[in-house]
């Protein structure tokens, strides 16, 4: 049998980096999209390959519908894609809803959707003919509270996207395709340190832990996750 093939948008830094080496971990072939930074997808499929794995990286803007088709044919290895992890987020800045122009209300919630929505029709087209298949979108947990301070934009698009995979859920189950939501915490990547510490406490501060236990956050800090 030959390796089943994952592709991870976003999948070269943060989250999207270490979902690429679990899944290459446990037996895939995997794409590793990535937007502008060539170097670090070509430092996760090195480490990849030096545990033993088998990857690629893959440059295409998600946000485009022409680059996200052709994302998913270049990855589809043999023409088969097994698992689709739509990891790469649209870029915002925390601002608190009275400073929020409505302009970049709306493009943080139409860009989150966009980044998943082509690779969605197509992936569903592709899984169909095969008759199985997964889809797994990366969400927050900032979309079902308790509210962080600056993250309004954030929030509403990411239960915009959890909305659009219940849906999505719901026509693919027929077709042998699940389709799943992980919705992680704050969590600090290689971006999200960068943020002010005093925004990192804010956003500790609505965690159970609470401040003691600080963390960065995935959603502030990861302004273009499609690297």
């Amino acid at each position: 049998m030959t390796k089943p093939t994952a592709l991870v948008t976003g999948g070269s830094r943060g989250i999207g980096a270490a979902t690429s080496r679990e899944l290459a971990a446990r037996g895939y072939r995997v794409a590793v999209n990535y937007f502008s930074r060539r170097e670090s997808a070509d430092q996760v499929v090195k480490l990849i390959e030096a545990d033993g794995g088998e990857a690629f990286a893959v440059q295409a803007d998600v946000y485009d519908p022409t680059q996200a088709a052709e994302l998913l044919e270049r990855s589809a290895v043999d023409g088969r894609l097994d698992v689709l992890v739509c990891n790469a987020g649209a870029r915002f800045i925390p601002t608190p809803v009275q400073a929020l122009a409505w302009d970049d209300f709306r493009t943080k919630v139409t860009d989150e959707l966009a980044s998943v929505y082509t690779l969605t029709q197509q992936t569903l087209e592709l899984m169909g003919a095969q008759g199985r298949g997964r889809i797994v979108y990366v969400s927050s947990a900032v979309a079902d509270g308790p509210p962080a301070p600056g993250m309004a934009a954030h929030g509403t698009a990411k239960a915009a996207l959890n909305t659009f995979a219940r849906f999505v859920a719901h026509e693919a189950g027929p077709l042998g395709i699940t389709v799943n939501v992980v919705a992680p915490g704050y969590v600090r990547t290689e971006s999200s340190a960068r943020i002010p510490q005093e925004f990192q406490q804010r956003l500790a501060a609505n965690t159970p832990p609470g401040a003691g236990r600080g963390t960065g956050g995935r959603g502030p800090g990861d302004r273009d996750a499609r690297r």
